[in-house]
C-alpha cells in the first residue's frame, strides 16, 4: 500500500495538471466493505465464507453478533469490461502544441464519464478476489443507502461533500476540480471519504481512466485541453506505474473470459441451485445395547430464486434413509436407535400391539426429517420479502421450521440442518422450536432500531394436516405453533432473546417432533408419561395412540449467546412448557444447555464444539400416567469438525447420555459417529 490517500491524490493530479487539464472522471474512494466482500443472494446457500466456515443450507435473517441481520443484495448485471490503449503521449503532445489555451468556463461534455473507467459488478459468484476496487460508487452501495440520497450525482462544490470541510488543505484541490472542470462524483451518502488509503493499483487505475479521458477529449476537439508540460508531467506517471497498468489489464482480460462463461454456463438469471449430501457412519455403545453399526445419508438440494433483488423463494428438496424406527425389533420401537424407552399400546397398522417409543435423546442431524426410500421430497417451500426498510415477511408451505426464520443465537453449531454445525439436532438449537414441528404459515421479523432490537411473530399450521379439508385439519382448525420472539444485541459480542410458543397438538401428535419423527427429548417428555405417542408412520404402517387426547401448551424460553472474540463463542437457553392433556392434567417440561464453539481451531474453517445439557424431560403431569423416573438426563456432546477444503469436512464426534430417557436405572448410552459433509 502506498502511504497515501484519495485528496492526496487529487491534489496531486490537481497540481500536474494545473488548471488547464480535464482530470479524474467520477473519481472516488473504495469502500473497504465492497472491495473485500461480494453481495449475494441471502438463501440457502453452501458456499465457503471469506473466514472458512460454510454457509448454511437455508437462509434466514441472522442476527449480529450471533446471527447478522441483513436484508438480500440485488443481483447486478453482469458487466463489460473494457480497456483502451494507452495513447501515444507523442501524438498527445503534438495535439496540444497546435491549439490555443483551454478557457477558463469548462465545456459541458468535460462531465462525461470516461467509459473505461473500472467499476466491476462484485456480485458476480468467485470472482471478487480478481476484482481492482471501484473508482465510483457500486450499485450495490447505491441500492444500500436511503432512496433520497441516490439521486446525487456530479456536485457543483465542495461543501456539499460532507467529509470536505473549507479548513482542510485539499478543499482548495477539490473545489477546482468540481467548479472548474465538474469532473468530481461523491459518495451517494454526499460523502467523499478521502481519508482512505490507497494502493499503488488503485491509483494506476484512476491514471488509465485519465489518460483514456484526456485521448478522447483531444480526439473530439480541437481546443487545447491540456499543455505539454501537462503532458510531460503525466507521461513520467505514465512511466513510474506501466507495471501496474499493465497488470490491472490483464487482470481484466481475464475477468472478462470468466465472465464470458459464466454467462453462457449460467443455471438461471434468477435462481441458485446449492446442496449437501451428508454421508455417517454411527453406533451406539453401552450395557445390554443391541444397536448394529449404521450407514446413514442425507441429501439436500436447494432451489434460491429471486426476482426482485430483494425477496426470495427457496424450495428446499429432501432425501434421507434414517429410519423413524423398526415394526421387526421385539418389541417394535419408534426413533432412530433402539434406546432406552417407554412402553405403551399403540395401533399399527390396524391391529393393538405393544410398542416402545425409544428415546429421542441424540438423535443425529443427519437424521434430521428421516427415511424417504432414498427419494427426493419437498422439504420446504417458503418466500420471504421485505415490507419497508424495518420489516420482513415470509410464508412458509409444506414442513418449514421456526428456526429457520427466527434467531437462534447459537453460531457455529446451528448450521440450518446443513451438516457442518452440531452432531446432534439437540446441540443445534433450542428445543422450544421443534415444539411446533414444522408447518405452513407466516412469520413477520420487525427491526425497529436497526441492529439492535428484532421483534418475531410468526403461526405455523401443522404441515401435516394443513391440506386436508376434513374437521380438525387445515390451516385454521388444525394443529398450530404460534411463537413470538424478542432478540437484543446489547452489545457488538452479546445478545439475548426471550421466546413464547404457543401450540395446540391433535390427538398423537404433541412432542418435540418433526414430520412425527422425534427429534429430541426423552420419550417419557415426548409421550407425557406414556399416554400420547407420535402419529408417525414405520414400514409404510400408521402408528397411533389407543387413546390420545389433544394438548395445549404453553411455552417459555430465554436464550443467549457471547462471542469474547473470533475465536470462542458460548451459547445458552433455558425452556420449560406447560402442557395440558385435555381431560386429563398438566405437565411441565425442562430443558437447558450451554454450548461452546471454537472456530478455525488448528486451522481456518476448522471447528471444535462442545455441548452440555438436559434434553426436555418431564418433571411431572396429571391423568394416568405410567410410572417414570425424573432424573436429570445430561447430554454431553464433543465433536471436531476439520475442513479438507472449501466444499469437503470431515467431522467425528460422540454423545454420552447419562440417564437415558431421564431414569438412572437405564445403562449411559454414548452414540459415536463419523460425519462426512459435500456442499456444492
Amino acid at each position: 500500500m502506498v502511504n497515501t490517500s484519495w485528496e492526496r491524490l487529487l491534489f496531486g493530479l490537481w497540481a500536474v495538471c494545473g488548471t488547464s487539464l480535464v482530470c479524474l472522471p467520477t473519481l472516488a474512494a473504495p469502500d473497504p466493505a465492497v472491495s473485500g466482500d461480494r453481495p449475494e443472494l441471502p438463501a440457502s446457500s453452501h458456499s465457503a465464507s471469506d473466514l472458512g466456515q460454510p454457509a448454511p443450507l437455508f437462509s434466514r435473517s441472522d442476527f449480529h453478533p450471533a446471527e447478522n441481520i441483513a436484508e438480500p443484495a440485488a443481483p447486478s448485471p453482469l458487466p463489460t469490461l473494457t480497456a483502451s490503449p494507452l495513447p501515444e503521449l507523442s501524438q498527445l503532445a503534438q495535439s496540444a502544441s497546435h491549439a490555443p489555451d483551454a478557457p477558463d468556463a469548462p465545456d459541458a461534455r468535460v462531465r462525461a464519464t470516461s467509459p473505461n473507467a473500472i467499476s466491476p459488478d462484485l456480485s458476480t459468484p468467485d470472482l471478487s478476489t480478481d476484482l481492482i476496487p471501484p473508482l465510483v460508487p457500486t450499485a450495490a452501495e447505491r441500492d444500500s443507502l436511503p432512496h433520497s440520497s441516490r439521486t446525487m450525482s456530479q456536485v457543483t462544490s465542495a461543501s456539499e461533500l460532507a467529509d470536505v470541510q473549507p479548513t482542510d488543505w485539499a478543499y482548495r484541490a477539490v473545489q477546482s476540480l468540481v467548479e472548474r472542470y465538474g469532473c468530481i462524483v461523491g459518495y451517494p451518502d454526499g460523502t467523499f471519504k478521502g481519508q482512505r488509503a490507497l494502493s499503488r493499483f488503485e491509483f494506476a487505475a484512476g491514471l488509465n481512466a485519465c489518460l483514456d479521458r484526456i485521448s478522447e477529449l483531444i480526439a473530439a476537439s480541437t481546443e487545447s485541453l491540456a499543455t505539454t508540460e501537462d503532458l510531460a508531467a503525466i507521461s513520467r506517471l505514465q512511466d513510474e506505474f506501466a507495471t501496474e497498468i499493465a497488470l490491472m489489464r490483464g487482470r481484466l482480460d481475464g475477468l472478462e473470459a470468466r465472465l464470458a462463461e459464466i454467462d453462457a454456463n449460467q443455471f438461471s438469471t434468477t435462481t441458485i441451485l446449492r446442496g449437501s449430501a451428508v454421508f455417517s457412519v454411527a453406533d451406539v455403545f453401552g450395557d445390554g445395547d443391541q444397536n448394529q453399526t449404521v450407514f446413514q445419508h442425507r441429501q439436500n438440494l436447494s432451489l434460491i430464486t429471486s426476482f426482485t433483488g430483494q425477496d426470495v423463494l427457496l424450495l428446499s428438496l429432501y432425501a434421507g434413509n434414517a429410519p423413524l424406527g423398526s415394526l421387526d425389533a421385539d418389541p417394535p420401537y419408534t426413533g432412530t436407535f433402539d434406546l432406552a424407552g417407554t412402553e405403551l399400546s399403540a395401533n399399527i397398522g390396524g391391529a393393538d400391539r405393544s410398542i416402545k417409543a425409544s428415546t429421542s435423546e441424540g438423535t443425529l442431524s443427519s437424521a434430521f426429517a428421516g427415511q424417504t426410500g432414498d427419494a427426493l421430497q419437498a422439504l420446504t417451500l417458503g418466500y420471504s420479502f421485505p415490507v419497508g426498510d424495518s420489516v420482513s415477511v415470509a410464508l412458509a408451505h409444506s414442513l418449514a421450521p421456526f428456526q429457520l426464520y427466527a434467531p437462534t443465537l447459537n453460531p457455529y453449531l446451528d448450521d440450518q440442518e446443513g451438516g457442518t454445525g452440531a452432531i446432534s439436532i439437540f446441540g443445534e438449537y433450542n428445543p422450544i422450536y421443534a415444539l411446533a414441528g414444522g408447518g405452513t404459515g407466516i412469520i413477520v421479523n420487525f427491526t425497529p432500531f436497526g441492529d439492535t432490537v428484532k421483534l418475531t411473530a410468526g403461526y405455523l399450521a401443522d404441515g401435516l394436516a394443513v391440506g386436508d379439508p376434513s374437521p380438525g385439519s387445515g390451516l385454521f382448525n388444525g394443529g398450530y405453533g404460534a411463537l413470538g420472539q424478542l432478540t437484543v444485541n446489547i452489545s457488538k459480542n452479546f445478545s439475548i432473546a426471550g421466546v413464547y410458543v404457543n401450540e395446540y397438538s391433535p390427538s398423537g401428535r404433541f412432542g418435540f417432533n418433526y414430520n412425527g419423527l422425534g427429534v429430541t427429548g426423552t420419550a417419557v417428555a415426548n409421550t407425557l408419561g406414556g399416554q400420547d405417542i407420535f402419529n408417525s408412520r414405520i414400514a409404510g404402517q400408521q402408528i397411533a395412540a389407543l387413546d390420545p387426547s389433544p394438548v395445549v401448551t404453553n411455552a417459555y424460553g430465554a436464550q443467549f449467546n457471547w462471542q469474547p472474540s473470533s475465536r470462542f463463542s458460548i451459547s445458552g437457553w433455558f425452556s420449560t412448557f406447560y402442557s395440558r392433556l385435555i381431560g386429563k392434567g398438566d405437565g411441565n417440561i425442562l430443558t437447558y444447555a450451554l454450548t461452546f464453539a471454537f472456530p478455525d481451531l488448528g486451522r481456518q474453517g476448522n471447528l471444535l464444539g462442545l455441548v452440555v445439557g438436559a434434553e426436555p424431560y418431564l418433571t411431572a403431569v396429571g391423568g394416568d400416567p405410567q410410572d417414570f423416573d425424573v432424573d436429570v438426563p445430561l447430554h454431553i456432546e464433543a465433536f471436531y469438525r476439520y475442513r479438507i477444503n472449501d466444499n469437503i469436512f470431515v467431522t467425528p464426534g460422540v454423545i454420552w447420555l447419562t440417564a437415558p430417557n431421564q431414569s438412572n436405572d437405564n445403562p449411559d448410552s454414548i452414540l459415536a459417529t463419523l460425519r462426512t459433509t459435500f456442499l456444492f
